[in-house]
């Protein structure tokens, strides 16, 4: 069970003229309506900032990175006891963490989350927002069943999904979407972390964190129908049911293509587009 780490900004909503990952242009708005010949589509504020709680969900993103598709032990990138954390470790206590999965600044919490959270500045036209993108910094998937991620979990407890936390603002959700920049990624929908459905976003564009100005963000857009299933949504062949998700994930896993292996990721913005 994942851990959520806090943390405090400010929230603007705002939303542009923007492209999908498949190079289509997409002039809706968080106020405004999708027109379709059969329904009126709504777009829905799921999370719009990454260093504020969702929305929708009243919770916040967290980070979390496995090794061979187990939790990562960090204890090896510290000089100090990596007994029960009580507060903030000293810095002088991290060694070189070149071989960590995740380049975020450690904690000495031995769990499946190792990590602070990171977020970038997100500007529009050349000026600074107030916008802070959830950020996957500066992986490094050296082996089969490394996987890096951030989440958002529907609930404060981590366990209820969305039927039993009593949801319903998402019953009619045709599709999902959200600004990103960065490294290719699965999107996931999960039951929990063995069983979710998922989209793969293929399309990469290098950034440079060091400069978020020049950082360019791409909407992608991922209808229902074009999630596949995994564990045993996969074996069951099941439906998705958004009642049954109980966390959101956007996760990068070592892949035959070295290119995928390294990189970083931002997202805002997280909506959905529900049928009225």
């Amino acid at each position: 069970m994942f851990k959520k780490i806090l943390a405090a900004g400010a929230v603007l909503v705002l939303f542009a003229c923007s492209t999908n990952d498949s190079g289509n242009t997409n002039n809706s708005s968080p106020s405004g309506a999708i027109s379709s010949s059969s329904a009126e589509i709504v777009p829905v504020t799921i999370a719009s900032n990454g260093e504020q709680p969702s929305q929708m969900f009243n919770t916040f993103y967290y980070t979390f990175s496995l090794k061979a598709s187990e939790p990562e032990d960090l204890s090896q990138f510290w000089n100090c006891s990596v007994e029960k954390q009580e507060s903030k470790p000293d810095a002088s206590c991290q060694k070189d963490i070149t071989n960590a999965i995740l380049q975020h600044k450690l904690t000495t919490q031995h769990s499946p989350l190792h990590y602070d959270r990171v977020t970038t500045r997100i500007y529009v036209d050349g000026e600074a927002s107030m916008w802070k993108g959830i950020t996957l910094n500066q992986w490094n998937l050296t082996g089969d069943g490394d996987e890096a991620a951030f989440g958002l979990n529907v609930s404060e407890n981590e366990i209820d999904n969305i039927g039993q936390a009593g949801v319903t603002t998402l019953n009619k959700v045709v599709s999902f979407e959200y600004k990103y920049a960065g490294g290719a990624h699965e999107f996931r929908l999960g039951s929990t972390d063995a069983d979710f459905w998922y989209y793969e976003v293929k399309n990469a564009t290098p950034i440079d964190r060091s400069a978020p100005e020049s950082i360019t963000y791409t909407t992608v857009t991922i209808p229902i129908k074009d999630l596949k299933g995994m564990g045993s949504f996969a074996t069951n062949e099941t439906p998705f049911n958004i009642q049954k998700v109980a966390k959101f994930l956007w996760a990068v896993k070592h892949s035959d293509n070295s290119n995928n292996n390294t990189g970083s990721l931002v997202v805002y913005d997280f909506r959905a587009n529900v049928e009225q």
